[in-house]
C-alpha cells in the first residue's frame, strides 16, 4: 500500500509540476482530503455494492467545480481501480512532496498549556532555521503532556516533555547512575 501511495503522490507532482500549478493543486488536495475525511463518506466510497458511476456523480457533485481536471482524473483512476481507501493518503504524501518543492514544511507542537503566540513563533524561526525550510507550525494544547512540549516534523519527534525526560533519568538509574 504505501509504494502504491508513493506512486500515486509521485505522479501527481509531476503532473502539477509540469502544469505549474503546486501552489493551486496543494490547496484542492486539501480540500479534497477535509471532505472525505469523514468516517460516513469514507464508509460510502469504500462500499463495494455501490456503483463506480454512483461514486463519480458524487465527486462531480462535490467537487466539478472547485477542481482542476488531472485532480477530478486522479479521483475517477482511483475509483476505477478500487483504491478509493488510498485517495487520501495519497493526496496526503503528495501535498508533503509538493510543499517540499516549494520550500514548505509542516509541523506540530504539542504542549501540556496552550503556548503563546511569542512562544509558537520563537519554536518556528528555530525550526526554519535548522531545516532552511518554511515551516507551518501548528501548536496543539494536549493536557496528557505532564510538561513541557514535543515537536513533530517530518516523520521525527523531538520529545522535551518532563514525562520523557523522567524516563529517561529512570533508565539511567537502571544502568547504574548517572555518569
Amino acid at each position: 500500500m504505501a509504494k502504491l501511495k508513493d506512486r500515486y503522490a509521485n505522479a501527481l507532482l509531476e503532473i502539477s509540476e509540469a502544469r505549474d500549478s503546486l501552489e493551486t493543486d496543494i490547496e484542492q488536495s486539501a480540500l479534497i482530503c477535509t471532505t472525505l475525511e469523514s468516517a460516513e463518506i469514507q464508509a460510502f466510497l469504500t462500499h463495494p455494492h455501490i456503483s463506480t458511476s454512483e461514486k463519480q456523480q458524487f465527486f462531480q457533485n462535490v467537487f466539478s467545480d472547485k477542481l482542476a481536471d488531472h485532480l477530478m482524473g486522479f479521483l475517477y483512476l482511483m475509483i476505477r481501480k478500487s483504491r478509493e481507501a488510498l485517495i487520501v493518503p495519497a493526496l496526503r504524501e503528495y501535498m508533503t512532496r509538493a510543499n517540499r518543492r516549494l520550500g514548505k514544511i509542516e509541523a506540530k507542537v504539542v504542549s501540556a498549556k496552550p503556548l503563546k503566540e511569542n512562544q509558537i513563533e520563537s519554536i518556528r524561526l528555530l525550526l526554519s532555521k535548522q531545516t532552511n525550510l518554511e515551516v507551518d507550525l501548528k501548536a496543539v494544547s494536549d493536557p496528557d503532556v505532564i510538561g513541557g512540549f514535543y515537536i513533530l516534523l517530518d516523520g521525527y519527534i523531538f520529545d522535551g516533555t518532563v514525562r520523557s525526560q523522567l524516563n529517561n533519568m529512570r533508565e539511567q538509574l537502571k544502568r547504574g547512575g548517572f555518569q
